[in-house]
Formats: structure tokens, C-alpha cells, sequence
């Protein structure tokens, strides 16, 4: 069961453990500024300079604390809503708009502009980004909330159109929970602060230690929210002779810093192989023989980390139990002398009572928290199925961006096609418009007599030059949705030449090619019946074989009528991309015209036993041939040894005009 559970909390841990990481350049910076400043305060500086330094450096180490929540707020919002597949701005926004909404002053209370730094030591400050993430993820999957569907615009665009609704539903839900934390947290902390505060110092102590660590498992800094909540502060009190509260606890409870984390580092060492610990634990080692330890806090992280919250908690209680039962039975002895919070353990033991014993404590208790660490951390990293479910998780996770990505990117190129295809459109247009757009018959010969049996109608333009061209804009016409009107120049060219043929005796059949999608189209082929009904038995049209891949029952349902007026059919480029076998067996047509590319390839063997066979299947199944693309005598000779029929290709003639076609074809005749 527990391993259906696994996938949830890792995408937690995952999207905890990145958006801290994210943060460790800041951490660092600001640690190395502290180190600076305590260095500073040890050395006692005196020269006027350093002074001015050392003040600059304070306001700024205090100023980068404060803006920590917000940096960890946005790392949050971004890390969440990236694992939860949402927008990282809508999260953010959120959370940030939530945050300030609930710390605005009432009418009543008066004017507060700088309301805005108290906010940010807010402890909802890293709980509101990862309950907005949580509550945004099942209402933007509710379908009645989605105020766009189609497909036409672009994902990215469509995400956050559609999470007008959802956003504004999620910020009052967080407006409602954070609210309900002030009160929870108010019904609860205020009788039981007014009940701390009037019990005995250790009791105050052993409190402070637990509540100041609570906060900093949830991103919080402990000793600034425990001030703010409790309003007390009782550091300089005296535990025993010549021995401050705030001196028992940076002694005694959180060497390294909060959360006893040197013993975790030393756990670390001698507990985990893990590569990624060991390298984060030698980074922050150096921080942390001087009690800065916010590297391991946010950088491994413990802050959410249920993994690690236990003994992180658990450490400095047990420190402070112990030690306290120690000095109180009066055998440890201390003589007053300050010590700054920088000061490495066992030095400031010694410093604090100028006798080994201290220190010898602070040796027992390092080693007592190690052990309590050590299995967890040990736990950390005997969890191979968890980890592997981690890296799958991520792997998923960077697999579902990467799609989104590939989509993203492959709109906007549609998009980029869609606008480069529309400018050459409209050139092509110009082209056509401004050209002389004719039809041309290249002819198609009997191999048996070597005479001219009919035509193909294909478009060619002349351009202002005069220069002949084929007709290349055919393809964007038929993207743009415009081939009905290239289809009815066709039909409209051909009962032109046809009727001034037959003025002149001369009645050859004609093929044209139409598309295939205005086969099926009754407006054309009204147009069709119209304009070539008459002629029907001298006219033949081409179909690509992917037309009747698409819509046999209507491609069949045209021919049919078409037939009836006495037209046939060719099925045209047999041998491109995929011909289907099968279809030869179902579609009702005249003829088969065998593209120009397998003939190319009859150049060697295999080639030529597949043009054979080929040839051999459609004749048996009663089909008539036509060879496309003959450019010389041994191709006609292999071709006709094939049982092909007709013929088309260079070696004859290329589209010629209608005079000079009538003229080719009248000197193939037979003189007589």
C-alpha cells in the first residue's frame, strides 16, 4: 500500500527539496556576510572605516534575512506548480496576493504602509505557495470552469485563459485558510503562552527550544517567530551562576546551529553514501563549526522534510534534558566570560568555564545527537525503492515538460508555417494573377500502334519573362482551401478546348487531375457534369489512391454518377508512398497509371521484377496501364515487355499547347 502512496509525498519532498536548492547561492552569500560580521565583532575592530563597513554589512546581512521569505515564497510557487503541472506565475501570484491581502490593515486599525515588512516574517509566507499549488491543481481539472477547448490556440495561452475561474476560487479558499491559521493559531498559543509565561525558567526554556524548532521545520527562522509570537525574550536571565539562559543554549542545545546540525554533519560523514549529502554536508561544514548552519536547513532540506524533522526536533530537546540534570547537580562550574554565537563548540565550553570538563560535556552530547541522527540519515539512504521512485518521478515530471515544451514549440512553428505559408500565398496569388495560367496536353501513346490515343491536361504559367513553369502553386492553393478554383479553371479550359477541337474534326480523349476532396464535392461536381457531361466519353479523371483511402463509399458514390455519362477513371501515381494491394481489389477504375519512380528503380534487378510484377497484378485483375515518365527507348522497350499499354514521357513530348498538341498528335498517323 505504501508504495501507491510514494508518488504524492515524493513530488512533495521533490518540489521541498529543488525550491531550497534553488536557494542556496542566496544562503551562502548571506551565511558568508554573517561569518564576516561575527569575525568582525570578535576582532573588535576600532578603525573608523572598518566600522562603517562592518555597519553597512549589518544593515545589509538584515535587510537579505528579511527578504528570505519572499525569495522562498516565489522558489515554492515555482517548484510546486512545475512538479504539479500549473502555471508558476498563477501560483505565485497567488500566494503573494493572498499573503498581502491578509495582512492589510482594517479602517479601524488606521493606515499601516510598511505593514508589508512585518508580513514577510509570517510563517503562512512558505505554507501559502505550497497549499496554493494543492488547491489550484484539482480546480483547474474541473471542464465546466474551462472557458477556452478549441485547438487553435496556443497551450501555454490556453492554461492560463483557463485558470481565470479556478484562480479566483483558490484565492478566496486561501484567503478562508489563512484566516483559520490565525485563529487556530490564536485560540491555541494564547492560553498556553499566558500559562509559559508564568512557569519556571526551564520550563520557558525547554518551550522556547521546542516551538523555536517547530518553526524552523516549516522555512520560518525560529528565534525571530518565537519573539514575535511570544513577545518574550529571556536569553540574558540566569540558568546558574554566572551562566545565561542564551549561554546554556548556544553551549549546551544547539551547537552547529538549531537543530544540534553538527552532529547531522558528522552523521552524514560516517552514515550516508550518498554523493549528493556528503558533497552538500562538506559545503556547509566549514558554516557550521561557526553555528550557521541555514546550508544544511534549506539546502538538503530538512525544512518539510518529514525524513529528517524528528531528530532535527528531537536533538536539541534531548541536549537540553540532559544538560540541564548535568549542571544541575553543581559540578560544572563557569566564570562569566562572554563568548560571541559564532564561537566553534568546545572552544566557547572552554571560554564559558576555563576547565576541559565543559567541553568533555559538549563531546558526550555532540555524540548523543549524532546517534539519535544517525538512523535517519542511514534511513535517508536504505531506501532504494524510494529513491528510485524519486528519480522515475522525476524522470516523469522533466518527460511531461518536455512534452509540453515539444507542443509549445511545435504550435508556434505551425504558427511561424501558418504566417510564412499565408506571405507565400498571397505571392503565389500575385504570381498567378499577374501571370498566364494555361493548360498544356502532353500526350499519351499506344505502344502497339505508337500513335497518340489522348492527352493529360496539366497546368503551366508563363510569367511576365515568358518563362514556362509547372505548376508549383497547385499545393498552396490546396492548403489555403482554394483548389476548387485551379479545379474549375481545369474543367472550364478543357470545354473550351475541347468544343474548338471538335469545331476542327479532331476528338482525342482528355485526362485531368482533380482533387480529391472535390470529387465528393456537389458544387464542383454539378460544375463537372455541367461543363463536360457531353463529352463524358472522352474524358478521364485522375484519383490519387489516398482519395479512396479517406472516403471510398462517397469517391464510389461520384464515380457512379460520373460513369453513368460515360466518364472512366485512372487511378494515378500507383507505386508512391504506400499502395495498398487490397484497395486494387475494391476500387471500380478504368486504368492504373504506374509512377514515374518505380520505373527509375528498374535500373537494377530488384526493381525491375517488382515493375514486372506489378504489372502482371493489375492486368490480371483487368485493369489497363499507363506508364508515366518514359525518357528513353530501352525504358519503352522494358515497359512494353512488361504488358504495359500506353505511354507518356519525355521521349515523346513534354505538355505541349493545345495547337501544338493537336499538331503532334496528327503526325503520328499512318500517312495514308
Amino acid at each position: 500500500m505504501s508504495h501507491h502512496r510514494t508518488p504524492l509525498g515524493s513530488t512533495f519532498l521533490i518540489s521541498i527539496r529543488e525550491s531550497f536548492i534553488a536557494l542556496l547561492p542566496f544562503i551562502l552569500a548571506a551565511s558568508f556576510i554573517s561569518l564576516i560580521l561575527a569575525l568582525f565583532e570578535v576582532a573588535s575592530v576600532k578603525d573608523p572605516l572598518l566600522i562603517q563597513i562592518t555597519h553597512w554589512l549589518g544593515l545589509f546581512s538584515f535587510q537579505l534575512s528579511q527578504l528570505f521569505p519572499l525569495l522562498a515564497l516565489i522558489s515554492l510557487s515555482f517548484h510546486f506548480a512545475k512538479h504539479l503541472h500549473l502555471s508558476a506565475m498563477v501560483v505565485c501570484a497567488l500566494a503573494l496576493s493572498s499573503l498581502l491581502a491578509l495582512h492589510i490593515p482594517t479602517f479601524n486599525n488606521g493606515s499601516n504602509t510598511n505593514y508589508i515588512t512585518t508580513l514577510l516574517g509570517d510563517p503562512r509566507a512558505v505554507i501559502l505557495p505550497i497549499l496554493a499549488a494543492y488547491l489550484l491543481r484539482p480546480l483547474t481539472a474541473i471542464n465546466a470552469w474551462k472557458l477556452v477547448t478549441g485547438k487553435l490556440l496556443s497551450s501555454y495561452l490556453k492554461q492560463h485563459l483557463n485558470s481565470l475561474i479556478p484562480t479566483l476560487v483558490c484565492f478566496v479558499l486561501l484567503l478562508v485558510a489563512g484566516a483559520l491559521m490565525t485563529l487556530v493559531a490564536t485560540w491555541t498559543l494564547a492560553p498556553l503562552i499566558e500559562t509559559f509565561s508564568n512557569e519556571d525558567l526551564s520550563a520557558q526554556l525547554f518551550v522556547r527550544t521546542l516551538l523555536t524548532h517547530l518553526f524552523w521545520a516549516i522555512g520560518v527562522h525560529g528565534d525571530n517567530a518565537y519573539l514575535l509570537l511570544t513577545g518574550m525574550e529571556n536569553g540574558a536571565q540566569l540558568l546558574a551562576p554566572q551562566l545565561t539562559t542564551g549561554q546554556f543554549i548556544n553551549l549546551f542545545v544547539i551547537f552547529g546551529g538549531s537543530g544540534a546540525t553538527l552532529s547531522l554533519l558528522i552523521a552524514i560523514f560516517i552514515g550516508t553514501s550518498d554523493p549528493t549529502s556528503r558533497r552538500l554536508a562538506k559545503i556547509a561544514a566549514p558554516f557550521a563549526l561557526f553555528n550557521i548552519n541555514e546550508i544544511l536547513i534549506y539546502g538538503l532540506p530538512i525544512v518539510f522534510n518529514p525524513r529528517l524533522l524528528v531528530p532535527f526536533i528531537a536533538a536539541p530537546l534531548v541536549n537540553f534534558l540532559i544538560a540541564y540534570a548535568a549542571i544541575a547537580t553543581g559540578y560544572f562550574s563557569f566564570n562569566g566570560h562572554p563568548f560571541p554565537w559564532i564561537t566553534p563548540p568546545l572552544l566557547n565550553a572552554y571560554i564559558a568555564s576555563g576547565n576541559i570538563s565543559t567541553a568533555l560535556l559538549q563531546v558526550g552530547l555532540i555524540l548523543v545527537s549524532t546517534c539519535i541522527y544517525l538512523p535517519f540519515v542511514k534511513r535517508l539512504t536504505l531506501m532504494p525503492e524510494r529513491h528510485d521512485v524519486d528519480k522515475e518521478l522525476v524522470k516523469r515530471i522533466q518527460l511531461n515538460d518536455d512534452i509540453g515544451r515539444v507542443i509549445e514549440r511545435q504550435y508556434l512553428q505551425k504558427q511561424s508555417e501558418s504566417l510564412r505559408a499565408e506571405i507565400d500565398l498571397e505571392k503565389t496569388i500575385k504570381d498567378v494573377l499577374s501571370g498566364d495560367l494555361q493548360l498544356h496536353y502532353q500526350p499519351k501513346l499506344s505502344l502497339e500502334t505508337n500513335q497518340v490515343v489522348g492527352f493529360e491536361a496539366l497546368l503551366r504559367i508563363i510569367d511576365d519573362a515568358g518563362t514556362i513553369k509547372g505548376p508549383y502553386f497547385v499545393e498552396a492553393f490546396q492548403r489555403a482551401g482554394y483548389s476548387h478554383i485551379i479545379d474549375r479553371f481545369v474543367i472550364d479550359t478543357v470545354a473550351e478546348d475541347i468544343a474548338s477541337w471538335e469545331q476542327e474534326g479532331f476528338n482525342p480523349k482528355i485526362s485531368i487531375n482533380l482533387d480529391p476532396n472535390n470529387i465528393t464535392d456537389p458544387q464542383l461536381l454539378g460544375t463537372l457534369i455541367d461543363r463536360l457531361g457531353s463529352y463524358g466519353p472522352r474524358i478521364e479523371i485522375e484519383i490519387l489512391e489516398s482519395a479512396f483511402m479517406l472516403e471510398l463509399d462517397r469517391i464510389e458514390n461520384s464515380m457512379a454518377r460520373l460513369k453513368a455519362l460515360g466518364f472512366s477513371f485512372l487511378l494515378d501515381d500507383f507505386g508512391t508512398g504506400f499502395s495498398s494491394l487490397s484497395l486494387l481489389s475494391r476500387i471500380k477504375v478504368d486504368g492504373i497509371k504506374l509512377d514515374r519512380s518505380i520505373l527509375e528503380n528498374a535500373n537494377e534487378l530488384k526493381g525491375r521484377i517488382l515493375y514486372r510484377q506489378t504489372c502482371y497484378l493489375c492486368r490480371s485483375l483487368g485493369f489497363n496501364l499507363i506508364a508515366e515518365g518514359v525518357e528513353t527507348a530501352e525504358q519503352a522497350d522494358f515497359v512494353k515487355a512488361s504488358g504495359v499499354q500506353y505511354v507518356q514521357g519525355w521521349l515523346y513530348a513534354k505538355a505541349l499547347p493545345a495547337a501544338q498538341a493537336k499538331a503532334f498528335s496528327l503526325s503520328r498517323k499512318p500517312s495514308s
